[in-house]
């Protein structure tokens, strides 16, 4: 049986006859550390009085990733959980698997938690995606490995070959400037510059200065002659982002410099001759405006000669687990971390999405994880906000994802409740479930349904629980 005992703060303390190694007490809404064993503490570099009385999630959580969600899950659950698994790092930096069995004891004043520890090989990291810097696959610096992106870069080589105008059409954060950047290095003007201009950004009335260059004194202003962007990209690849923001007026020069191959800077009545690759990008129907006439159409004819369409991310998917590393390894080296990868249920989820932002949105995403998480692994936890921001907004979640997340992924027993969440009926402990498969007649699916929940949670549960459907039926 369990003792209850007074420690030196005169406060109620369980010997418990398991012998705990590690003791954590939850109380108005936080969980602090009340005991835990000297031989981890060495292993992770800590001393066990350090610990003791410091919040579990604030201190505890950063070295052993996953211990607060398995507090809460025990907490919420009432039942134990055998042979939970989190990666730790020992004062060697060598990276191991921590097996944790997690109890709940209640008494009147608060709840308690007993931890257990072992070491042992690492199983849970062989379903981490192990990948190497090198090992993700890119082409001139544009990630992806999936049958539509295969696709990209064999356009992109064949038009690599050509002087002719590209027009790169997709979605905002698709990476239309990347790719523009691979048809440069694709191209024999691949040593030559590269020159980028935004249409959208430059006003109307600078535009002209900035893509043909100006004379001094041509405008106030104007202190000294400036060379545009056509003479800056000269022998080399231009390329016009948000083609479709530029005004009517200059839509007129641009096209007469595409067909004269000159340029007159702003002042001047000087002809300067100019060898320009053209390369265009726009998320609008520009074939659409075209015909309505609020884009040019002879201008439209000249840049579309050849296109390439890139893609959204919702329609890659397999492209997301190498984006995810590649943004990791970057962010990494920006922030001095050591970040290793995303548990496989958060990567399922990251594919469930359907990122109107696409690449710049998921690039986000990461830099956001790794300001608000000092864990090694992001799982389910680390995505909390962004998934309850997006439930919220109840906009950009395929069919599935909402599913998913709230079944298979139980946000109730991770503290992720949202509005579409079922209530349970009873709590899920093995007498529960016991007496509910009874009354469905061994159904799982109607087991599921008498205790409130979906059918994956339950077999979830089982699985924690180490019940099967023999131990059921007795």
């Amino acid at each position: 049986m369990d003792i209850i005992v007074k420690n030196k703060q005169h406060e109620p303390f369980l010997l418990l006859e398991s012998n705990p190694e590690a003791v954590v007490s939850y109380s108005n809404g936080s969980f602090s550390v009340k005991q835990f064993p000297e031989w981890l503490a060495k292993f992770l570099g800590k001393n066990s009085e350090e610990i003791i009385g410091k919040s579990l999630e604030s201190y505890l959580e950063p070295v052993i990733p996953g211990i607060t969600e398995l507090a809460e899950m025990v907490l919420k659950n009432g039942t134990n959980v055998t042979n939970y698994q989190s990666s730790v790092f020992d004062t060697k930096n060598n990276m191991v698997t921590l097996h944790i069995n997690a109890r709940l004891i209640s008494f009147p004043s608060q709840n308690l938690i007993s931890f257990s520890f072992s070491i042992g090989e690492s199983s849970y990291f062989q379903n981490l995606p192990q990948i190497r810097p090198e090992e993700i696959p890119n082409f001139h610096g544009i990630v992806g490995n999936s049958l539509p992106m295969k696709k990209i870069f064999n356009k992109i080589k064949l038009y690599g070959a050509t002087d002719a105008p590209v027009l790169i059409t997709g979605e905002t954060g698709t990476g239309k400037e990347g790719a523009a950047k691979a048809l440069h290095l694709s191209s024999q003007r691949a040593n030559e510059p590269f020159v980028a201009v935004n249409c959208s950004a430059i006003t109307e009335t600078l535009f002209e200065s900035e893509l043909f260059g100006h004379e001094k004194g041509s405008f106030t202003g104007a202190m000294k002659s400036h060379r545009g962007r056509f003479e800056r990209a000269n022998r080399g690849t231009l390329f016009l982002d948000e083609m479709g923001d530029l005004p009517l007026p200059l839509q007129a020069k641009l096209l007469r410099v595409i067909e004269e191959q000159q340029i007159e800077r702003v002042g001047s009545e000087k002809s300067v001759p100019v060898d320009v690759r053209l390369i265009a990008a726009t998320n609008r129907k520009l074939e659409d405006e075209s015909r309505t006439g609020t884009f040019r159409a002879d201008l439209f004819f000249r840049i579309s000669a050849l296109t390439i369409n890139l893609p959204p991310l919702r329609e890659r998917t397999d492209d997301i687990q190498f984006l995810v590393m590649h943004f990791i390894f970057m962010l990494n080296k920006k922030y001095g971390r050591n970040v290793i990868s995303l548990r496989p249920e958060a990567l399922h989820i990251l594919k469930q999405y359907t990122w109107p932002g696409n690449i710049r949105e998921l690039r986000n995403l990461m830099e956001r994880l790794f300001a608000e998480n000092q864990t090694d692994v992001f799982g389910l936890r680390s995505l909390k906000e962004w998934y309850e921001e997006r439930i919220e907004a109840g906009k950009h979640l395929n069919g599935t994802m909402k599913d998913d997340f709230i079944s298979k992924h139980e946000p109730r027993v991770l503290g992720m409740d949202s509005p579409r969440t079922t209530p349970q009926k009873l709590p899920l402990n093995p007498e529960n479930i016991k007496t509910a498969y009874h009354q469905a007649s061994g159904n799982m699916t109607k087991t599921a349904e008498i205790l409130g929940i979906h059918k994956a949670t339950l077999y979830r549960n089982l699985k924690l629980l180490n019940l099967t459907r023999e131990t059921l039926g007795r």
